[in-house]
């Protein structure tokens, strides 16, 4: 049995997922995470800056967390934040003197396809689908049918950027204007007459603990939504973080998240939300299973 493990540096977060190929297929093994949110910085300043010792030591503690379980393999990339950053070169070279491995500062045509490879091995539809991938500084959207990708685009729409312009707690001129931002980038978004929307990413895989932490839900309706924004908003981020059982940076980022979703479920005419787990690392592995080294290479 094969034990790999999938480090991505995104615009909120640093992720690891450990996962053992069992006949083929990817069993989760165990996941962690970071929130030294870049993408609000990188937005602000056009570089990392002060924030780079705060990621470095995420990608150090979510590390170590992974070692505890080991594996075979490290694979490791980096997106929006970085990406756009003007230091992301010697950001690189601090990150992979940790990892010993690359980090790869993956295209936002490479994202779709990766956050997609893995949100199709369970969600797939054999009608037209939608798979949004809401991330801290962008959001890839992806119309897929089955397994095949038909359309996609990058928007310049993401949580942690759009939180950082809502009060704590929020105010609902405050939500008007980011609602009106939220729109006008998701005039990029393909068309499709799509039966079916997926979310993957971090404000898709952690709303359903907002609604119930003991079983959190995997089918989100419009009036869940709105549910857990009435309770995101109902106080102070501290407080709403004891209250849900996330941190105090999550429960920002998904104040703004979720007036993204329920945008999606309005743009494409649909009243209900599928939540993946599957998204980018997932596909990062199955890439990596089908292409070795050049998994992260566009497609």
């Amino acid at each position: 049995m094969t034990r790999l493990a999938a480090l991505d540096i995104g615009s909120n977060t640093v992720h690891v997922l450990v996962a053992d190929i069992v006949r083929g297929k990817l069993e989760d093994v165990a996941h962690y995470v970071e929130m030294p949110g870049l993408g609000a910085h990188v937005a602000r300043t056009g570089a990392i800056g002060t924030r780079k010792e705060l990621a470095l030591r995420a990608v150090r503690k979510v590390l170590a967390e992974a070692r505890r379980h080991g594996f075979d393999q490290l694979l490791a990339c980096a997106t929006e934040a970085v990406r756009s950053a003007s230091d992301s070169e010697g950001f690189a070279r601090d990150v992979e003197a940790i990892l010993r491995v690359p980090l790869r500062i993956i295209s936002g045509e490479r994202e779709a396809e990766l956050s997609f490879l893995g949100a199709a091995s369970r969600h797939a539809s054999r009608k037209e689908w939608a798979l949004v991938d809401l991330g801290g500084g962008s959001t890839e959207v992806v119309i897929a049918r089955e397994h095949q990708m038909l359309r996609s685009a990058k928007l310049g729409l993401g949580s942690g950027v759009l939180a950082a312009q809502l009060s704590d707690p929020p105010r609902p001129p405050e939500r008007a204007r980011i609602r009106k931002a939220a729109l006008r980038a998701m005039a990029a978004a393909p068309d499709g007459d799509v039966e079916r929307l997926v979310a993957t990413g971090g404000t898709a895989s952690n709303l359903p603990a907002v609604l119930a932490r003991r079983n959190p839900p995997s089918v989100l309706t419009t009036a869940d939504l709105l549910a857990c924004e009435a309770r995101l908003d109902r106080g102070r981020a501290s407080h709403v973080a004891e209250e849900v059982g996330l941190p105090a940076p999550r429960v920002k980022a998904l104040r703004a998240g979720v007036e993204v979703l329920l945008l999606f479920l309005d743009w494409y005419g649909l009243a209900l939300l599928h939540v993946s787990h599957e998204g980018l690392r997932h596909g990062m592995l199955l890439a990596y299973l089908e292409l070795g080294g050049d998994w992260f290479r566009d497609g």
